[in-house]
């Protein structure tokens, strides 16, 4: 057996609760103790004074995306737009004659500056492609519209749209359109794959990170290499993350006729698609238009009856659906289909949630449904998004305390790599919604208080994966555990964000550790 004591022990079952010590054998916890016990040939863990919890979960991951952007070139921290082409111009000279070059994060309302496909233009005449953080938009240059033939004259699509300035292509392309050179760009291998999950499963480990949920089986031009890398990449001695596979749509059908194996460690999970797409670049659906553009409300990517055949296909093979979804009209849409056709068995998946109003949620609390949030969206969109949306839509926006009292299941995702997949980033901004480097706190009745902010990413995200024997310190429960070197219970609460994680246990194994 071994022994987990000398620390301070949150079993997260119940406000407060602690225990002196944690005994393991194998994978599982086998018992609690109130004091530390002496028990001959124990194997004892010296925790140091650390906190330990439940091991951290995240409800939404794009996993191989994460692990591209924390090998390649991110903007997102980036606050000078000379910086940002510095670092293309470097990066273009790199490489090979006829290469794509991807980059991501690139954040026009933090750095004050919306890049053009001229500005592309003049530093390099390899293939662009300039991801904005909220993934539903990028900016590409002339050479990537050359490589797929598209003229001045295109016509926008179902769900995607190509944006002008002065009758002209501005580079600016949205959702479907986007998705066009996202696929066009993509050249990756089982191999390759397996290198982005690696790096990624490292760093989440750093963070405390021991399960995800991850949707990427749609993106990579061949889903069978992507689920082999999976295969290949986690397991018992191998990288220790559990995954929960949400599973796209465009590949849910020939995925639910092959015959891949599921287990502890990859699981499957619901069906994907995408309602609306985000608020930054104003595609995100509202029942009313943008408060700073009336001329539009949003992009709708299916009709409603499209978006009902979709519900209709997961059904078909019992199925739940996972569905993005940023404004309030786009809920309704996905209500009104979950609705005429509800799950056998099972809660579908309300992903993001942001803009909601009393109607939505009154009829989200009488379904079989849970909600994926993403605390750390308030922290990038505000102040900007009250421009976008005005005060009035702001009574229902990111109502996360709103959804408890109604007691709606909700989890923590962060949707890496759009944002931080440190779980401490997320729950400090449940606590205290705020950016990072701001006094200002907004909608703060929708705030939580700091045990049901862990609660997001422990014991609720568990629940969110349908896994019943995790997100507790219980007997019986998984050995999954995160050690902190700070208690976020008794810390300054706008400090949560700046604990360091000291140890990772995953499967009862230690998979990251500063302490040992």
């Amino acid at each position: 057996m071994k022994i987990y004591y000398n620390g301070t022990i949150y079993t997260m079952d119940k406000e407060g609760r602690t225990v002196a010590a944690v005994g393991v054998e194998g994978n599982r916890i086998v018992a609690l103790f109130e004091e530390t016990p002496e028990i001959d040939g124990a194997e004892y863990i010296d925790l140091k004074s650390r906190v330990m919890f439940p091991g951290f979960i995240d409800t939404h991951i794009h996993l191989v995306g994460t692990g591209m952007a924390l090998g390649g070139i991110d903007f997102r921290d980036d606050r000078s737009i000379d910086d940002v082409m510095k670092k293309i111009a470097a990066a273009a000279e790199a490489l090979p004659e006829g290469s794509w070059l991807v980059c991501e994060g690139y954040d026009d309302n933090q750095l004050n500056h919306k890049l053009t496909r001229r500005e592309l233009d003049a530093v390099t005449s390899h293939k662009v492609i300039v991801k904005r953080i909220c993934r539903h938009a990028a900016i590409v240059n002339s050479a990537a519209f050359n490589a797929l033939a598209i003229s001045e004259d295109v016509a926008d699509m179902e769900g995607g749209h190509f944006e002008r300035q002065d009758g002209m292509l501005n580079g600016w392309v949205h959702d479907n359109a986007m998705e066009l050179f996202v696929n066009a760009s993509v050249h990756e291998t089982e191999e390759s794959l397996s290198r982005h999950m690696e790096r990624a499963a490292d760093a989440m480990h750093a963070v405390g990170l021991t399960a995800i949920h991850t949707e990427d089986l749609g993106y990579y031009n061949n889903f069978h290499n992507v689920f082999r890398a999976y295969q290949h990449t986690f397991g018992k001695g191998k990288k220790q993350l559990r995954l929960n596979l949400l599973r796209h749509t465009s590949i849910f059908e020939e995925l639910m006729a092959s015959d891949y194996t599921y287990d502890t460690w990859i699981k499957a999970d619901s069906m994907k698609f995408y309602a609306d797409g985000a608020l930054g670049g104003r595609t995100a659906l509202f029942r009313e238009p943008y408060s700073d553009a009336p001329e539009t409300s949003g992009l709708a990517i299916y009709t409603q009856q499209e978006l009902e055949a979709e519900v209709q296909k997961a059904r078909r093979y019992g199925a739940t659906v996972a569905v993005h979804m940023i404004g309030d009209r786009a809920c309704e849409m996905v209500l009104d289909a979950v609705e005429k056709y509800p799950p056998r068995s099972g809660r579908d998946r309300l992903i993001h949630v942001s803009f909601l109003a009393e109607d939505l949620i009154d009829r989200m609390a009488e379904l079989p449904i849970i909600c994926d949030v993403q605390p750390s969206f308030l922290t990038s969109d505000f102040p900007w998004a009250i421009e976008r949306v005005g005060e009035e839509r702001l009574t229902y926006a990111y109502a996360w305390q709103t959804l408890l009292n109604k007691g709606i299941i909700i989890g923590g995702g962060s949707d890496a790599p759009i944002e931080s997949f440190n779980p401490l980033v997320g729950i400090d901004a449940a606590v205290n919604r705020r950016p990072f480097d701001a006094a200002v706190q907004y909608t703060m009745d929708e705030a939580l208080s700091v045990f049901n902010a862990v609660r997001l990413y422990t014991e609720l995200a568990a629940t969110v994966a349908e896994r019943p024997d995790n997100g507790l310190i219980k007997a019986g429960y998984l050995a999954d555990f995160t050690i902190l070197e700070a208690d976020p219970f008794t810390i300054n609460p706008f400090n949560i964000h700046q604990i360091k994680v000291a140890m990772t246990v995953v499967d009862g194994d230690i998979v990251y550790s500063t302490i040992y």
